[in-house]
């Protein structure tokens, strides 16, 4: 089957056995599925950081995989040390492949939704001004901004527990290093096994944030250029840029970058403008600019549960603008513009 083929290549080419014609055929076919190369250098990254990996952390993994590959598990008639260290290095390679992509094969069986039934989805849809609080089957609780979407199956069967999100949410995930946990984004994914951290992905924004508050996230951009596998700790954050296809990780406070959880919303130098999406967002109503001027201002906030028109009233008074709320729109003009009443 290719699919045992693919992960015979990539065990081969961990443990450094490969011939030239084999590392030839592994990236010709690594070059046909973006999907696949992004996880085949998730591997790469992983091996390079524990190649030293004890006998004991994988002898599970051997026991599934060794099977299906071929490969030896003891060796016969006492060998030679170099030789029984290439044996239980290849080994090695071979369960790193099993750990990491979850078992044989699952990218194949649905490149668009791995191990997702598709009579089986459950999507929550959070309109603007609205907000939510999500537990998904394996315990791992989601909090669910405004104006966003996830989409998860109704239990977890296969090997991975995979979810689609649009918009930003923020996650607690349940540990289980056997269940690897993945969000796939619309230029992106994010693989932990379980820790919690926000992503802000908007499908109408050029820019894709991901933040740790606890443990370590694994970021795979799926750009044009952008390909590599970014760890991040707590307290800091990728950033990744569509306009360019460039990523840069960068310190944060992680708690501010989850205060919309609590009711809090913070602007630090934002244009009104970038303001101003935001409290579409929060309270659905639209926001109308009646002169440019106001939109290049730059302001400083913080609040908590406040209302729109004392978040307003705030801001006002740190650059001078007139607004004008109604049912449905917030209106923004200049000072000297008289707004409609």
């Amino acid at each position: 089957m290719a699919n045992d083929r693919i992960l015979e290549l990539m065990s081969r080419s961990l443990s450094g056995e490969a011939a030239p014609e084999e590392l030839k055929e592994l990236e010709t076919l690594l070059a046909q599925d973006s999907h696949l190369l992004a996880r085949y250098k998730l591997m790469q990254q992983f091996w390079n950081e524990h190649e030293a990996i004890s006998p004991a952390a994988v002898e599970d993994s051997l026991q599934q995989v060794l099977g299906h590959l071929q490969l030896p598990y003891t060796v016969a008639v006492a060998p030679a040390k170099t030789t029984q260290h290439r044996i239980w290095k290849r080994i090695v390679a071979a369960a790193v492949v099993l750990v990491l992509f979850g078992g044989i094969g699952f990218w194949y069986s649905n490149k668009k939704r791995p191990n997702i039934s598709e009579g089986s989805l459950v999507e929550k849809h959070n309109a603007r001004g609205t907000k939510s609080t999500i537990v998904l089957p394996d315990g791992s609780k989601i909090w669910l901004n405004a104006d966003s979407k996830l989409t998860y199956p109704e239990s977890f069967t296969g090997h991975t527990r995979e979810v689609y999100l649009s918009g930003e949410a923020f996650f607690e995930v349940t540990k289980n290093p056997q269940k690897p946990f993945v969000i796939h984004l619309s230029k992106g994914t994010v693989r932990v096994l379980g820790t919690s951290f926000n992503i802000r992905a908007y499908d109408n924004e050029k820019v894709i944030e991901t933040s740790v508050a606890t443990g370590r996230v694994a970021f795979i951009a799926t750009g044009k250029q952008q390909q590599d596998t970014i760890f991040i700790t707590p307290n800091n954050k990728v950033r990744y840029s569509l306009n360019d296809d460039q990523v840069k990780v960068e310190p944060t406070a992680a708690a501010e970058d989850k205060a919309w959880t609590e009711g809090k919303l913070i602007f630090k130098a934002l244009t009104l403008e970038e303001i101003a999406i935001e409290l579409e967002r929060n309270f659905g109503k639209k926001v109308i600019f009646e002169d440019e001027e106001p939109k290049h201002f730059r302001l400083t906030g913080a609040f908590e549960n406040n209302s729109l028109d004392e978040i307003m009233f705030y801001l006002s008074k740190t650059k001078s603008f007139n607004y004008t709320i109604t049912n449905s729109e917030l209106l923004i003009s200049t000072n000297n513009t008289q707004l409609p009443q």
